[in-house]
Formats: C-alpha cells, structure tokens, sequence
C-alpha cells in the first residue's frame, strides 16, 4: 500500500507513483478512503482509476489485500 497523502494527489504526483509501479512490473489503484485507517471503525475505498503496468488490475484483490494490511495495523 502506497499513499499519496490527505488531499486529491497532483496529476504528477499520480504519474510519478504509476511510472514507479510500472518500473517495478506491479500494478495497483488509485483509489479515496473515507474514514480513520488505524481505529477500527468502517471506512470505504472508492478506486478511482488503475496505475503501473496493467491497467485492468483487479479491485476486488486490491480491497481484500486493503483491508487484510488494515486489520494486521490496527489489532
């Protein structure tokens, strides 16, 4: 898991974090969090576009792997 901090990410800073990926063969999402990532309340991810190598990586994979790195953090 990348971040690209609290506010929306510059179309650089979005290219940037993609050319990395690609560089490295990966793949990931783009995507805004509503909510606190290190209490245990909800929080939601919404993708917002593809980055890296692949652009048709798969969200489900990625939102399974969020919250699994989510729940390793917090308990």
């Amino acid at each position: 898991m990348v971040t690209l901090g609290r506010t929306e990410p510059s179309e650089a800073e979005v290219n940037t974090a993609s050319d990395a990926l690609a560089a490295q063969g990966l793949s990931g999402w783009l995507a805004r969090m509503q909510g606190d990532y290190y209490s245990r309340g909800k929080v939601t991810l919404e993708p917002l576009q593809g980055i890296g190598a692949a652009h048709d990586a798969d969200w489900q994979a990625a939102l399974a792997a969020f919250h699994a790195a989510r729940h390793r953090a917090t308990h």
